[in-house]
């Protein structure tokens, strides 16, 4: 099992009975938690657009929150689609907005891509074959007395931020799990 970009915790620890487990995120080194997973683990410090792993040799990827923070979505996607073996699955989430939104995203420096629901299943669908994709409305808890002036984005966000969320295949004879051909 894969995590690309899994920040400081990642997900690849929630998923029972994973082999050998690897994650990948080029802050690796800044972070200092340090997790036992049991089983077999590799952190590596590497970027999503440049995966340091043989062709055909992962069957499950985790990447999210991570695609919209890359230097290059569709050259991940592209990493991704030639990591996992054949029938592969890929799951996948960013958050989505309106596309009323475009001329306000520049505010949001950390995300150097934004996407809507449409857009990213489409980009994904160019690689992979969707077996499934849902867009929730993301809901922010803010604190009791939430009038601090830092929390005017997630007030905000609270209105227009859906995360999308993508299982798909990789092209293959038959999907992993699934036992169905693609």
């Amino acid at each position: 099992m894969l995590d690309v970009g899994c920040g400081p915790f990642g997900l690849v620890h929630f998923i029972e009975g994973a082999f050998e487990r690897i994650r990948i995120d080029p802050l690796l080194p800044e972070y200092r938690q340090k997790l036992p997973l049991g089983g077999r683990q590799l952190s590596l410090s590497a970027i999503g657009e440049s995966l340091p792993l043989a062709g055909g040799s992962i069957d499950v990827a985790v990447c999210y929150n991570a695609l919209d923070h890359m230097r290059d979505p569709e050259r991940a996607l592209d990493e991704l689609a030639r990591v996992l073996r054949p029938g592969g699955i890929a799951l996948l989430m960013i958050h989505t907005f309106p596309a009323c939104l475009r001329p306000f995203f520049w505010i949001d420096r950390l995300h150097p891509h934004h996407f809507t629901a449409a857009a990213f299943t489409a980009m994904v669908r160019s690689r992979f074959q969707i077996d499934s994709a849902v867009t929730i409305r993301r809901h922010f808890e803010l604190p009791k007395g939430a009038g601090h002036p830092s929390l005017w984005k997630y007030k905000a966000a609270n209105l227009v931020v859906s995360s999308t969320y993508v299982r798909a295949a990789a092209p293959g004879r038959e999907v992993l799990g699934r036992g169905r051909p693609t």
